[in-house]
């Protein structure tokens, strides 16, 4: 989703994420409400309700999504379901909650995730606010320069996918001193920017399991393998600005030996596929990035420090924000 914001007086425009909700309402008992808005899905629902005099009871928001193509999922997941619609023209389908959810998931690895990149190198810049659809086993690779005269590039960390579904959100933030991560030690690393996907705070985000932080001239490669790792699908995104990387886990996983879940940073590779060696090789040798900061900065130097003002919530939901 593209939307045009206002900043130092100048119309910037930037990428959002949107949600597919499904909603129940008592007055219709066997059906449920599926659609995609830009907005919160507590206010899409309440809008639904005012707006029409036909509907005796207000809708209740049972499941969201978070997307970065809320209308490709709405469209594949009504599709899906083609065959419950009592109304074609009309977004409510007789199936069980269960079955609705499990079609938005399957929806959203479908049309929302690796294929749906479709740049050779996706910019994050500030303001952005992106949303992965991972499957399990991608794996993710940080590529990045250690120096500005460092003519090699170095993979500097990498990270696993558990589940199918797990979301990794990339926010773009023009100031260090938003952002934090969890590797880097950085102050307020281990909180979690977006608890709560209601203002009312009861709605509880996915459970968070990695949080970090990429600086301007980062590379983030994204790979899934296929045919035995064979093959493989890849995404590039690289950081114009700093940027807050969260992920959070739709389904968590634990490690069996220890109990312990599987957060980001935990692989369960011994070695990565074929394919994806070829191509982490050849994403090594990428031209210079476009920008370059460094990864902790000098105050000294006239720098900024690096997580010292954690934002609000609706910094990095902007939906959060009181209309």
């Amino acid at each position: 989703m593209n939307v045009k914001m206002r900043e130092d007086h100048r119309m910037t425009t930037y990428r959002d994420v949107g949600f597919v909700y499904v909603l129940t309402n008592e007055f219709m008992p066997d059906l449920v409400k599926i659609g995609m808005t830009g907005r919160l899905s507590e206010d899409r629902a309440a809008e639904l309700y005012q707006g029409s005099s036909g509907v005796p009871g207000r809708f209740e928001v049972v499941f969201r999504l978070m997307t970065s193509h809320p209308l490709a999922v709405e469209k594949r997941v009504h599709k899906l379901l083609e065959d419950f619609r009592p109304n074609r023209g009309r977004e409510y389908f007789r199936v069980s909650l269960d079955h609705a959810v499990e079609t938005l998931r399957a929806a959203a690895l479908e049309v929302a995730s690796i294929g749906s990149w479709d740049n050779a190198v996706e910019h994050v810049r500030h303001g952005d606010r992106l949303a992965l659809t991972l499957a399990e086993g991608d794996l993710l690779f940080v590529i990045a320069y250690p120096g500005i005269m460092v003519p090699q590039a170095e993979i500097i960390d990498v990270w696993q996918a558990h589940s199918d579904g797990d979301l990794l959100e990339l926010m773009g933030d023009i100031n260090p001193r938003h952002v934090a991560g969890v590797s880097d030690n950085d102050t307020h690393g281990e909180a979690d920017p977006v608890p709560y996907i209601d203002r009312d705070r009861r709605v509880r985000n996915m459970p968070i399991i990695g949080r970090e932080r990429l600086v301007p001239g980062d590379r983030l490669l994204w790979i899934r393998s296929h045919e035995h790792g064979q093959t493989c699908q890849v995404a590039c995104f690289e950081m114009d600005n700093h940027c807050q990387v969260t992920s959070r886990a739709w389904d968590l996983k634990f490690d069996e030996s220890s109990g312990h879940p599987l957060l980001l940073e935990i692989l369960t590779y011994d070695q990565p596929p074929p394919a994806v060696t070829r191509v982490v090789q050849a994403a090594l040798r990428m031209p210079c990035p476009r920008s370059w900061a460094p990864r902790q900065p000098d105050p000294s130097e006239g720098r900024a420090s690096i997580g010292d003002s954690p934002q609000k919530d609706e910094h990095w939901l902007r939906q959060l924000k009181k209309p």
